[in-house]
């Protein structure tokens, strides 16, 4: 092996290293964004199973539905949890509403979208 060979295989091997490095950094600066889309989505998920069991549900029903709810990646151990339900379940409301999966259906009620 040439000296430029190895000067070369050093060079590359600092690329590969730093790419990996600015790759995990992304990921750490997006995690917490991660993790709520996942709390919302896991939330959303079991209203809309709720919704297809009895038709419609209140925001009340809704909040003691996803209280305690966890919410992350399988290998990590970071998760997020919901605290208070009634904070959270207006949220989750609102983000299947923009997501169309449910439709206000009366006086604080929701059912599917039809």
């Amino acid at each position: 092996m040439s000296t430029g060979q190895i000067l070369l295989g050093i060079a590359l091997f600092a690329l590969a290293g730093a790419i990996v490095y600015a790759w995990g950094l992304k990921k750490s600066l997006d995690q917490e964004e991660d993790l709520q889309r996942s709390l919302m989505s896991a939330c959303g998920s079991r209203v809309v199973k709720y919704l297809k069991q009895h038709g419609t549900i209140t925001k009340q029903e809704t909040a003691r539905l996803i209280s305690g709810m966890k919410a992350g990646p399988f290998w990590s151990r970071r998760k997020v949890k919901v605290q208070d339900g009634t904070l959270a379940a207006g949220q989750v409301l609102e983000f299947l509403l923009d997501q169309q999966y449910i439709e206000h259906a009366g006086s604080e009620r929701y059912q599917l979208k039809k």
